[in-house]
């Protein structure tokens, strides 16, 4: 039954995408204040609350240095976000390892030519310069969300591949194909879902749940071609949400300050989205 191995393993892949925690807000791009008036009876004072918070607020200054957003990228990497992602993902690669000896020869009978474009889009250099042109196209046509997308898609890419990096020389796992020991995890299936994990951020399920779909079908391109293991793919696109969600954290971070402020004949009530 090689096609409902086939089907099983798209979805078990592409289910890593949906853990209970990543019920995330989907991002607001306004961030001018919202008010509300609150008018006091004719003749009657205005009742002047203090704001809930005493700090000044501000609007955040976008930082466009990749450097050194991609600094701080891999310092806020090792977090309890991170570990819950990888526990979760974990859980999935131990479901994941009775198919890897499966994978190797193809044995999983993949269709090997209908998965052939997967290795490219997958690469590396496929989804940083579709990132790259993102922000390019954003900046060029002032659409400051656009180009916000693919600026955390550049991180994100940068991050995963750091880490991926960094695993495959210390695990040092033969390929299925014997050709070298840079097996796990996955790099293609990492920069795959790291995309997919920042478009969801961004635009939420809709645009989301294809991006994911489009990393299960690199996950499985590698296995076709008899590059990684079931496990490895299932490593890399856990490296990838993990990057994702590091990179994306001022997304789903942002939160409200309120504030009461007189006006003539009553007050208004100021809600301030901050950024975080």
């Amino acid at each position: 039954m090689p096609q409902l191995r086939l089907v099983a393993i798209a979805v078990f892949v592409c289910s890593l995408a949906v853990p209970a925690f990543a019920q995330d807000p989907i991002p607001v791009e306004n961030t001018g204040d919202a008010q509300v008036a609150a008018t006091a009876p004719d003749g009657a004072q205005a009742i002047q609350l203090p704001p809930t918070s005493p700090r000044m607020v501000t609007t955040p200054v976008e930082t466009n240095n990749l450097f050194k957003l991609t600094v701080g990228d891999y310092k806020n990497f090792f977090s309890k976000d991170t570990a819950k992602t990888f526990g979760f993902v974990s859980a999935f690669a131990i479901a994941a390892a009775p198919w890897d000896m499966q994978a190797v020869d193809n044995g999983l009978g993949i269709p090997t030519n209908a998965f052939g474009s997967g290795n490219l889009v997958g690469s590396f250099l496929f989804q940083t310069g579709a990132g790259f042109a993102s922000y390019a196209v954003g900046k060029g046509m002032g659409n400051r969300k656009f180009a916000m997308v693919g600026r955390d898609i550049v991180r994100a890419q940068f991050l995963s591949q750091g880490m991926v990096q960094v695993v495959k020389v210390a695990v040092q796992r033969p390929r299925p194909d014997g050709s070298d020991n840079m097996s796990f995890p996955s790099g293609h299936a990492a920069s795959a879902f790291a995309t997919a994990g920042v478009l969801n951020r961004h635009y939420g399920w809709k645009v989301g749940a294809p991006a994911y779909a489009i990393g299960s079908y690199v996950a499985l391109a590698r296995m076709a071609w008899n590059r990684h293991h079931a496990t490895d793919v299932v490593m890399g696109a856990g490296f990838g949400i993990a990057s994702a969600r590091t990179v994306t954290m001022s997304v789903a971070g942002s939160n409200f300050n309120m504030g009461v402020r007189p006006e003539t004949g009553g007050a208004s009530l100021n809600f301030t989205k901050i950024y975080k």
